[in-house]
């Protein structure tokens, strides 16, 4: 998974989430997903948490069906965001687990 610069960033995430104790897992892309689904599900002080995760520089490129599903998992009260590195998750995180109407791409540069 590392291999690739989304891969590396995806692992500096997952490392950051394992020594937080956030649980979480990578959503398996496939033929029986949902389409759009974020790459990182997590369950944080009892909020969900779902990240997507973009190579450094390309937040950008977030697809439609994605923006449509952090969307709905923002409207319907979950915390869900675009990242391309382990800072943009650690301030996301450093709003703490309250944080409500969070714009997805809410960040400097998007």
């Amino acid at each position: 998974m590392a291999s690739t610069p989304e891969g590396k960033v995806k692992a500096a995430i997952r490392k950051e989430l394992t020594q937080r104790g956030i649980w979480h897992y990578i959503a398996a892309a496939g033929p029986y997903s949902v389409h759009g689904i974020p790459d990182i599900v997590c369950v944080w002080h009892g909020r969900a948490l779902y990240i997507e995760v973009k190579a450094p520089g390309k937040r950008a490129g977030t697809t439609a069906n994605q923006k449509r599903m952090l969307r709905h998992i923002a409207d319907a009260g979950g915390i869900a965001c675009v990242v391309d590195s382990v800072d943009q998750l650690l301030e996301i995180l450093s709003e703490g687990p309250d944080q409500t109407a969070r714009d997805p791409f809410d960040f400097e540069g998007a």
